[in-house]
């Protein structure tokens, strides 16, 4: 038996934009990461002594070291990223997934979904496609049991004026690599509400552990997924991200 404190935060490139009189595809650019989020994430993973912690729009730009800056602060000394596309929230960085964790970590899979290629013109005659999106899986090395973690991001389908339900495939995707990989723990920013309504084999197999109100705009976004009958207390904590941060503390 084994218990770990797990995390996860949609960190929105490390700056988080609050001017909701611009239009979101439309939000400029930042020069800098804003290091008052980065020291908060930091205070809460040593306060809150978590295990491990999945991020999704962390920037993965080797030169600005957002994540050498986490595990030289913290104990989380392994990390694995998957790059996943540009930042359109800070210029000049790429973004994507990572699992940081105090216990050595392995890659198992990476893989992009099925782009579904949507686009939006907006107001001010820009036009905006739909970045790639996908799940990095880790096996994590603990001294005596080893287990499954997946994280993941996905698309932004309010953005484009679409919506989950409009989109079956690509959730069927998803479902079908967690039935064939059989992750242990599923995090992440599924940009859906009712997710699991579209994932018949997770929605059999894991439980949400939070299912409850993670983004500033009112979205049940952000979750982490056990198996079922595993046993969890939940916490969530408001952050200077527009998502919150999401922890259980499990057994396993």
């Amino acid at each position: 038996m084994v218990h770990l404190k797990i995390a996860n935060l949609n960190v929105s490139g490390g700056f988080y934009i609050g001017n909701e009189d611009t239009e979101y595809l439309d939000r400029a650019a930042v020069d800098s990461i804003d290091d008052k989020l980065l020291n908060q994430i930091i205070d809460f993973i040593n306060t809150k002594d978590l295990d491990l912690i999945c991020f999704q729009e962390i920037i993965t730009t080797e030169d600005v070291k957002y994540i050498q800056t986490l595990t030289e602060k913290t104990p989380l000394k392994y990390a694995e990223s998957f790059e996943l596309s540009e930042c359109n929230i800070v210029k000049d960085t790429r973004c994507g997934v990572a699992i940081l964790s105090k216990y050595p970590l392995s890659v198992i899979k990476k893989e992009l979904f099925p782009n579904p290629k949507l686009s939006k013109t907006t107001s001010s005659g820009n036009t905006y496609y739909t970045y790639d999106k996908g799940y990095l899986l880790c096996e994590v090395n603990l001294d005596n049991q080893k287990l499954a973690v997946m994280t993941h991001h996905g698309f932004p389908f309010r953005r484009f004026n679409s919506s989950p339900e409009a989109n079956p495939a690509i959730f069927s995707f998803f479902d079908e690599a967690i039935s064939s990989q059989n992750p242990d723990i599923i995090t992440g920013d599924f940009n859906a509400d009712d997710f699991m309504s579209l994932m018949p084999h997770t929605n059999a197999n894991y439980i949400r552990t939070i299912n409850e109100v993670t983004t500033v705009d009112g979205h049940k976004f952000d979750d982490i997924l056990l198996r079922k009958n595993t046993a969890f207390a939940s916490d969530i904590v408001k952050i200077l991200s527009d998502h919150y941060l999401i922890i259980a503390d499990v057994t396993l």
